[in-house]
């Protein structure tokens, strides 16, 4: 009886540390406010399987594999809580479990890969790495499309090291992280099922080792291919100036501070411009610069078109968008980006498509009256449906508001529809001297990589970048202070291979894990065979 509980103590004592690994790991693989190293995220994945090979059962392993991310998650994503408590108004005592709540139902994603190796246990150890790195390419992109917060993808943890991520152009972020997977639990299960103790199985370390060195060799070349180029030239060259309002969030829609938020924004336009005379760059203000009906109001909306017709500038602005339907009593709000051009003119405007939950609208049964603070002063914020390219001349602006920059498949679409330059306009201000936007940025940096295409990204607060093909910043900015900041970026046609590939890529990766887990060693099928 004494060996036996020595041994249960061993166990319990593993799968503890097994935990604090995967939660580790995916706090300290993602920027985070003391010290971040990327490829630790790697743990997160590694440490869930072997939880879930020692777990007793399916539930257990359900229950430690969802605890263990929840850990990490809430380590990551504490700053969930800022918006809600300082904007929304609710005491920390409320504000807490809201942010809970929302790591909770993310963090189910690692309780549902604990059991499944849980299940492929007996499996040879290749067979579980591939199973289950196929997997995590799966549930990454069903996570994102069901609960449309997709934050805590393994890819946007790599993306600040451009060489881990460089496949994506191929393969596409999601299921990058599938193949990183793929490398680490090889090599990983290469140890764990080796018969002797310091000497691993070398069938399944081998494999992974060389996985890994493909993705690197394959990052290298790429970057070596493609040298950063911060001042491009030419007809396909556009130089663009990003002005930095920093509006507090707890004043930007007071009615009084509009004149005061508007003499800001054109002044330190106007002092960006002074630097550089002779140059028209794209002028951007950031998501929602201007806190009221840009259409309907006369008193500063003339102001910022003069600015545009008196520089001879293309003007490209956040602002809510105004629409009245017929038989409806209330118009319909929308988040809107405007592109004026020279003249002062709207060229064409941009609709929100993917919408914040909680922050642009309330689901039904939340339409509580103390979380109307958090809907920006504006009201409720409808589905936009004019998502097109803003075009003038040769160029094409493929437009994604704040956090639709973390989804593929948004920006797949404005490329598909004609863009030749991204552009991402945010407002990061909700969330103070935290992580989240620097976790934002490298999240969105990796539509760079997927697309084949430059990424113009301008914020209110910082940090504002201009991001090349391969993912690298080729300006940054700082955050926290009014300023004006200039940069330059190039137009690009050529489509990636991963935006071809992209439709096909989700259902080859669900063939290929079903055959392997029928037909596969160790599968059903083959039992029956063997017999």
């Amino acid at each position: 009886m004494k060996l036996s509980h020595l041994e249960a103590s061993r166990t319990s004592l593993r799968s503890w540390l097994l935990c604090l690994a995967a939660a580790v790991g995916l706090w300290l693989g993602f920027p985070n406010d003391f010290i971040s190293f990327p490829p630790l995220v790697l743990a997160w994945p590694a440490a869930l399987t072997l939880l879930g090979r020692e777990a007793s059962s399916r539930v257990s392993a359900l229950r430690i594999g969802w605890l263990a991310t929840i850990a990490g998650g809430i380590a990551a994503l504490y700053w969930l809580t800022l918006p809600v408590h300082n904007v929304g108004g609710l005491p920390w005592l409320l504000a807490i479990p809201c942010a809970l709540f929302i790591v909770t139902c993310i963090g189910s994603v690692g309780g549902v890969f604990a059991v499944a190796a849980h299940m492929l246990r007996s499996r040879p150890a290749w067979v579980q790495a591939v199973l289950l790195g196929l997997l995590w390419y799966v549930l990454q992109t069903l996570y994102a499309r069901a609960l449309g917060f997709p934050w805590l993808d393994m890819a946007g943890a790599l993306s600040p090291w451009p060489v881990l991520v460089q496949a994506a152009d191929v393969v596409g972020g999601y299921a990058l992280t599938g193949l990183w997977t793929m490398a680490a639990l090889l090599c990983c299960l290469g140890f764990a099922d080796s018969a002797q103790r310091f000497c691993p199985n070398r069938a399944s370390l081998i494999p992974g080792l060389m996985l890994a060195t493909v993705l690197l060799c394959y990052g290298g070349w790429r970057l070596h291919a493609t040298p950063l180029d911060s001042n491009p030239t030419g007809p396909q060259s556009i130089d663009v100036l990003y002005v930095e309002g920093n509006v507090d969030q707890n004043q930007k829609w007071v009615p009084a501070f509009q004149r005061q938020t508007v003499d800001l924004y054109l002044g330190l336009t106007y002092q960006g411009l002074a630097e550089k005379p002779g140059i028209n760059p794209l002028i951007i203000w950031p998501e929602t610069a201007l806190p009221f009906f840009f259409e309907v109001n006369g008193l500063h909306a003339p102001r910022i078109r003069e600015l545009a017709a008196h520089t001879r500038n293309l003007l490209l602005f956040g602002a809510p968008g105004l629409e009245r339907r017929p038989g409806k009593r209330e118009p319909d709000v929308f988040n809107r980006a405007f592109l004026l051009g020279p003249n002062g003119d709207t060229v064409g405007y941009y609709d929100k498509e993917h919408l914040v939950p909680f922050g642009e609208y309330l689901p039904e049964w939340l339409n509580w009256g103390f979380l109307e603070a958090l809907l920006q002063g504006v009201g409720v914020y409808q589905t936009g449906t004019a998502v097109a390219p803003l075009r003038h001349d040769n160029l094409a602006l493929g437009m994604l508001i704040c956090y639709e920059g973390i989804f593929p498949w948004l920006a797949q679409n404005r490329v598909a529809d004609g863009a030749n330059i991204l552009v991402d306009i945010s407002n990061d201000g909700w969330f103070g001297n935290t992580p989240a936007a620097r976790q934002h940025l490298y999240l969105t940096a990796l539509r760079a990589v997927e697309q084949n295409r430059w990424i113009l990204r301008g914020t209110n607060t910082g940090i504002s970048v201009v991001i090349d093909p391969r993912g690298r910043l080729a300006m940054q900015g700082g955050q926290f202070k009014a300023q004006a900041v200039w940069g330059k970026a190039a137009l690009e046609s050529t489509p990636s291979v991963f935006h071809v590939l992209a439709p096909w890529l989700l259902p080859l990766a669900v063939a290929a894990f079903m055959g392997l887990l029928l037909f596969g060693p160790g599968g059903r099928f083959a039992r029956r065979t063997a017999v």
